[in-house]
């Protein structure tokens, strides 16, 4: 049994915890929030898209990329920086844009996805843990006929790797979910996918926390900050904190999100992870509110009800670390939103705003490896925007390492 410190409590550093809690290790969960799930966790798009596991870079991305980088798609922002980590990874990423690259690392996220609801199903069973969990289904709308019939050859390759995928006319998504009858966009088709999923990723980390805590599974440090590592000839034996404070550990894992950077930032590991800023607008959910999960691919936006909740996610701003929110942001998103969904978003008077960094490495495949550097220290960071979707197969081959 080893002494082992995961240092950020969103969702990959809670599923971390859980499973190497389960596979008998000593486990300290630790956290600079006062709780679990404040960071990239608190306001993301709630969906579990096991069959939508599809890297960013791609050659339909690259094509736009000339009008995202003069400012025309209000779904994407790049500020653009002069350092030599910022160029290397923009290259690395348009290097991934090619169609075999870009096909090897979605089936390569795929497998973690299936992964991820293996371990979920394991959970559920082993578990009381309540998150507004369900399987909604999703449907992605596309706006035009020709991304539509892109989709197709996309439908195929995903149907033969044993997802279950269906295309469909705007009248039988209709069907499936009511509510797109008052959906202003237009909508030449749909992909259709019952197996996704829904879930409360900040619930999630939250009540499985406490549901550990009382099962005495793991020891938890929040409100404390990791300032560096206690290592001896290279080998980690300890963390210390900001207060100077030191804990002594056999092992680390860092699943802080875009943090890693600034905490092991000579490591060549964290140079591939970059930050893209998103954002979310959740309000009471009402009869009016589709209760399938949507996915508009025109305007990037995805849709979720969330138990009492409705939520919208989206944009992607890629930018220097630790920017900050852009307040402006909330009103494109809103204004999206409102453009297909106006009975929802321009007559709600409450609106909880959030706004995020998740870590993202040019190839969309997260980085989970121990450390060339420093033995004992491992990373799981780098899942972009599929962070819940991925966390719990992330955290069973973390688990992996250590047998």
């Amino acid at each position: 049994m080893a002494r082992i410190a995961v240092i950020g409590a969103g969702v990959i550093g809670v599923s971390s915890a859980y499973l190497l809690a389960r596979a008998g290790h000593d486990v300290t969960l630790i956290d600079a929030a006062s709780e679990p799930g404040r960071g990239a966790s608190a306001g993301n798009a709630a969906q579990l898209s096991w069959a939508y596991g599809d890297a960013m870079a791609s050659p339909a991305l690259l094509k736009h990329l000339p009008a995202i980088a003069m400012g025309r798609d209000p779904a994407f922002r790049i500020r653009w920086q002069l350092d030599r980590d910022f160029l290397c990874w923009g290259l690395k990423f348009i290097a991934n844009t090619r169609f075999s690259c870009w096909w090897n690392n979605t089936q390569d996220i795929l497998r973690l996805a299936e992964q991820s609801r293996h371990e979920l199903a394991i959970l559920l069973r082993e578990t009381d843990v309540e998150f507004d969990y369900r399987v909604a289904g999703k449907l992605h709308l596309y706006a035009d006929r020709q991304s539509f019939a892109a989709a197709d050859s996309s439908v195929a390759r995903k149907n033969a790797l044993g997802f279950e995928q269906r295309l469909l006319t705007r009248v039988e998504a209709e069907n499936i979910e009511p509510a797109l009858a008052a959906y202003q966009g237009d909508i030449a088709g749909a992909v259709y996918t019952p197996g996704d999923a829904l879930g409360d990723a900040a619930g999630f980390c939250r009540q499985l926390t406490a549901w550990m805590i009382e099962r005495r599974q793991v020891s938890v440090l929040f409100g404390r900050r990791v300032s560096s590592f206690v290592q001896t000839g290279g080998v980690l034996t300890g963390l210390r904190f900001e207060d100077r404070d030191e804990l002594c550990v056999d092992a680390a894992i860092v699943a802080a999100g875009p943090q890693i950077r600034s905490l092991v930032s000579d490591l060549p590991e964290a140079r591939d992870i970059r930050p893209i800023r998103g954002y979310s607008l959740t309000i009471p959910r009402t009869g009016l509110a589709p209760s399938i999960s949507l996915t508009d691919v025109k305007r990037k936006l995805a849709f979720a009800a969330i138990g009492d909740s409705f939520r919208v996610a989206g944009l992607a701003d890629i930018e220097r670390p630790g920017a900050g929110f852009n307040a402006r942001r909330f009103d494109t998103l809103k204004l999206a939103a409102s453009a297909v969904l106006p009975d929802l978003f321009e007559r709600s008077d409450e609106l909880m705003r959030w706004s995020g960094e998740r870590p993202m490495t040019p190839t969309s495949k997260p980085i989970i490896a121990a450390s060339r550097r420093i033995k004992g220290l491992y990373i799981n960071a780098g899942h972009g925007m599929l962070g819940w979707t991925l966390a719990l197969g992330s955290a069973r081959r973390v688990v992996d390492l250590f047998q």
